[in-house]
């Protein structure tokens, strides 16, 4: 079984490959160069560890249309 790096430093790692979302993130993690101490599933394997969503993985702040929480008419 492989060892992962701690959240924080793969999620600094990847951060720092100006990814910009999860078509570019699928596409680095098949080019052979992800290092095998950084998962292609992060959701997975940081699971209640700190991962929140991809945008937040990639450093972009994008957060998926299905995730995002809506104030309420009134309220907004």
């Amino acid at each position: 079984m492989t060892k992962f790096r701690d959240f924080k430093s793969a999620r600094e790692f990847v951060q720092n490959l100006g990814l910009k979302n999860d078509n570019d993130w699928r596409e680095y993690c098949k080019s052979g160069t992800r290092p095998n101490d950084i998962p292609a599933s992060p959701n997975t394997t940081y699971k209640n560890k700190g991962y929140l969503n991809l945008g937040d993985w990639l450093g972009t702040g994008n957060i998926k249309l299905g995730d995002i929480v809506y104030s309420p008419f009134k309220e907004a």
